[in-house]
């Protein structure tokens, strides 16, 4: 399953400039799940079931519910909205005989199974990872002390809240970890967020500028699809080098995953070679069609300037983002992320949707527009999601 989130859902955490703000993001969104609501009513007619409300609920069509509490129990579980109302959901119930359920039932926005390590060991940190049998099982710890922005470290796995083996980026690549983005301001003023996540990486994006709240920056953490079967080191984590890279920073932000810099040093991290041998490594992002540093959508990602949409079929072209690492080549793809080669202009406006054909029929991308915080909307570029999956 794919599951996405965004800041205006009922009951979404809120994010801001505020120490464990983004630490709470997190656990709601992967961990806990989020918006538990008593549902008053669930019906089934001819395999699909209809929950309703007596007040609003967090969905969207294509976002997953998880349903407790229900008889008969085939009800409950994760289940993949397909129609809402403001009162309102529908979900496929095959097999389940027409009729009311029973039950003291709820449903919440499910989160994909993360699990949190360590909990309560330090205030305002956080280290968790993928609960999925096959993931890596590589660490994420987040120190949310801080207001504006976090600090974020991989490890190939942790012993305690402030230790573990295998740390990326190392002390020496960034001492303290990569920074991630809250906000511009140190202050409990909202900012706009999106994510997305299967059951072993997810990608956040951010719009930390009160200025400019229609484009963000955007990163990640988790497994990566890998060109080396049974890597058992195949995880990533970006982030930028400095604090004002992320939040204010008015020139290009090379670790956001709407950016390529096939020719540029790199801020995105891997913990070991594809060998298995050595410590973090620094890998760099490129696509097909990136022929230089630029954000995807803008005229100098392809030196092409192909308009959108293409003249000839009407159509928008998209690519995998890859990692590279030096000279060693492809080390993998991050899962989920396309750029594309046009010029995109402001043909699309982030959470615009795109329905799929050819290789993509069956599903729906969205936009996000990705920019330097703070700088004006022209030099935001456009980077879609698959919000359908599987993303590998």
């Amino acid at each position: 399953m794919i599951y996405n989130f965004d800041s205006s859902q009922t009951g979404a955490p809120v994010l801001s400039g505020t120490a464990g703000a983004l630490r709470a993001l997190l656990k709601a969104c992967l961990v806990d799940g989020f918006g538990a609501g008593a549902v008053a009513t669930l019906t089934v007619s001819a395999g699909v079931a209809t929950a309703t409300y007596a007040g609003a609920h967090p969905f969207a069509p294509g976002r997953v519910a998880e349903i407790s509490g229900a008889t008969p129990a085939e009800l409950n579980g994760k289940k993949i909205v397909t129609t809402t109302t403001g009162s309102s959901i529908t979900f496929p119930a095959p097999g389940v005989p027409d009729g009311s359920a029973t039950g003291t039932i709820s449903s919440k926005a499910a989160a994909p199974g993360w699990l949190e390590l360590f909990a309560g060991a330090l205030t305002n940190v956080i280290a968790m990872k993928p609960s999925a049998p096959e993931a890596t099982g590589c660490v994420l710890r987040v120190d949310d002390t801080g207001t504006t922005t976090a600090r974020l470290v991989g490890y190939e796995s942790m012993d305690g809240i402030s230790s573990g083996v295998g740390a990326y980026p190392s002390a020496v690549q960034q001492s303290g970890g990569v920074f991630w983005p809250k906000s511009d301001a140190a202050s409990s003023a909202a900012r706009p967020w999106r994510m997305f996540a299967d059951e072993r990486a997810f990608a956040l994006w951010v719009a930390p500028s009160g200025a400019q709240i229609g484009h963000g920056v955007f990163f990640g953490f988790g497994d990566f699809i890998s060109d080396k079967s049974g890597d058992a080191y195949g995880c990533y984590l970006p982030g930028g080098a400095l604090a004002a890279d992320v939040t204010t920073s008015s020139t290009a932000v090379g670790a956001c995953l709407g950016y390529a810099n096939a020719a540029a040093a790199a801020s995105v991290y891997v913990p070991r070679a594809y060998t298995g041998v050595g410590g973090s490594q620094a890998a760099r992002k490129s696509s097909a069609y990136a022929a230089a540093a630029a954000y995807s959508g803008l005229a100098g990602y392809s030196n092409q300037g192909i308009p959108y949409p293409n003249p000839a079929d009407n159509s928008l072209r998209v690519s995998r983002l890859d990692l590279l690492i030096g000279s060693t080549g492809f080390r993998g793809r991050i899962p989920g992320i396309y750029h594309t080669p046009h010029v995109v202009g402001e043909a699309f406006v982030t959470g615009d949707l795109v329905a799929g054909s050819g290789e993509f029929a069956g599903k729906t991308l969205m936009a996000l527009r990705c920019g330097p915080p703070g700088a004006a909307i022209a030099n935001a570029g456009c980077v879609f999601v698959d919000l359908t999956g599987p993303w590998r």
